[in-house]
């Protein structure tokens, strides 16, 4: 649940300067937001005000009213609708200030993305950036990220997400951006916006907000670049297209198992991360930082000190050398961490533990039988596929094994698979492959 503390203090009218939507996290002089989800949040209002809520949101003739005493009805501030709520008061306290907000949206790369530019702009004094937390990055996280701006804060970076159609352009409208980038356009929620076409319109509706004179970063092999290139002329917006596929500024000037030394403006740069796509969000990050003149010093350091969040392209070494991917999965990014394990690897045995790639709905079988050809092609190392949906992944690939039980995989590598073997473990955030992680990374043998 997120709580937060806006910059709302008023000497004439201090009522509110915490908003909380968990009833555990109350403090004094906050209002609290009952949203719907699992659980009705208007259930936790009684238990908001014993905390010591100073006010709630409520939605107008809602039966929990008749519970609460009579007294506690005045802090009541009602609404139509307590999400569209929280999305409301976020737009109002973002427009109190004039930052530079940089809204990030795309298919995959969005937090490493994100990372990279909240350590292009880490030379700013803490209080003047504001970084999305985790992946804080939808209708309840975004309005969170607002929340925490100031009347020091400069420089917003905030992540959007979205798995069905219409969530960007909402997003847009409560955050308002001044600059906007998309890393690419991928196959991500395809089962919900039925095409790529469909999902690159969302994406580009990152613009539909967008300030005036704004602008939107775009790599040159965006998927429907053309269709970008058109809104924002239609919207009188601006266009920054970074080189990554043809001629790129930021190149590779040797490969290393590791990751790569990278070769721009005279200098060579280590990136200590493998795998060839994830380069094209670092050549965002450049973009945006030659964009702004950002000093090179700065650049520098964001690319060398770079760290993969937790379970994203995680090296544990162990018994086994494990390849810790699996905070979520989708074909592109499933493409991704394969040439990363590749890279990686030289020439150890690879064992690929792949699970279920979900929200693919109609198309999941041609998505989950091209990573099996793609494997296939490469002709290294054995898959082991877990889930149904799996298994048409699986047929393409000669001495795969498909499992339906995590303990009957997990059983299998600790007595088939041979010591020091390179483990690359990835699939939906639902299939919670990191179990299996766990349970590899504490074997002895």
């Amino acid at each position: 649940m997120f709580s937060s503390k806006p910059d709302w203090e008023n000497p004439s009218n201090p009522k509110f300067q915490w908003i909380s939507t968990s009833s555990r996290e109350i403090k004094k002089n906050t209002v609290f937001v009952p949203l719907r989800g699992e659980r009705d949040g208007h259930e936790f209002i009684l238990d908001a005000l014993k905390n010591g809520a100073t006010g709630f949101l409520c939605e107008p003739n809602h039966p929990i009213l008749k519970d609460l005493p009579i007294t506690e009805h005045k802090k009541a501030i009602f609404v139509k609708d307590t999400l569209q709520a929280l999305g409301t008061l976020a737009n109002y306290h973002r427009n109190r200030f004039s930052p530079v907000l940089i809204a990030i949206t795309g298919s995959s790369g969005k937090t490493t993305t994100k990372d990279l530019l909240g350590g292009l702009f880490g030379f700013l004094n803490p209080k003047s950036l504001v970084v999305t937390e985790k992946n804080y990055n939808n209708e309840i996280g975004v309005p969170f990220t607002l929340f925490r701006i100031t009347e020091n804060t400069r420089v917003v970076i905030c992540e959007m997400g979205m798995n069905h159609r219409g969530e960007i352009k909402k997003l847009s409208q409560i955050a308002e951006p001044t600059h906007a980038l998309i890393t690419n356009i991928g196959s991500a929620h395809i089962e919900n916006l039925k095409s790529r076409k469909n999902i690159a319109e969302e994406k580009i509706d990152i613009i539909s907000c967008l300030r005036t004179g704004g602008v939107l970063f775009v790599p040159d092999d965006l998927e429907f670049l053309e269709r970008a290139k058109v809104r924002t002329k239609q919207s009188k917006r601006n266009l920054v297209i970074w080189k990554h596929s043809k001629q790129p500024e930021l190149k590779v000037n040797s490969v290393k198992k590791n990751g790569f030394i990278l070769s721009w403006n005279n200098e060579l740069i280590p990136w200590n991360i493998p795998g060839q796509k994830l380069l094209s969000n670092v050549r965002g990050m450049l973009a945006v930082g030659n964009y702004f003149a950002i000093p090179k010093i700065h650049i520098l350091k964001t690319i060398t000190s770079y760290k993969s969040p937790n379970k994203r392209l995680n090296i544990l070494k162990g018994y086994y050398t494990i390849i810790d991917d699996c905070y979520n999965a989708n074909p592109e990014s499933m493409s991704s961490s394969i040439d990363a394990c590749l890279q990686f690897a030289e020439k150890k045995e690879i064992v690929w533990v792949l699970g279920t790639m979900k929200e693919l709905g109609t198309f999941s079988k041609y998505y989950h039988e091209k990573i099996g050809k793609e494997l296939n092609q490469i002709g290294k190392g054995i898959l082991l596929g877990l889930g149904e949906e799996t298994l048409p992944m699986v047929k393409q690939v000669r001495g795969s094994k498909h499992f339906l039980e995590k303990n009957a995989l997990i059983h299998y590598i600790k007595t088939e698979i041979p010591k020091q073997s390179v483990i690359l473990v990835k699939g939906s955030r639902s299939m919670k492959m990191e179990e299996i992680v766990s349970e590899l990374q504490t074997f002895k043998g």
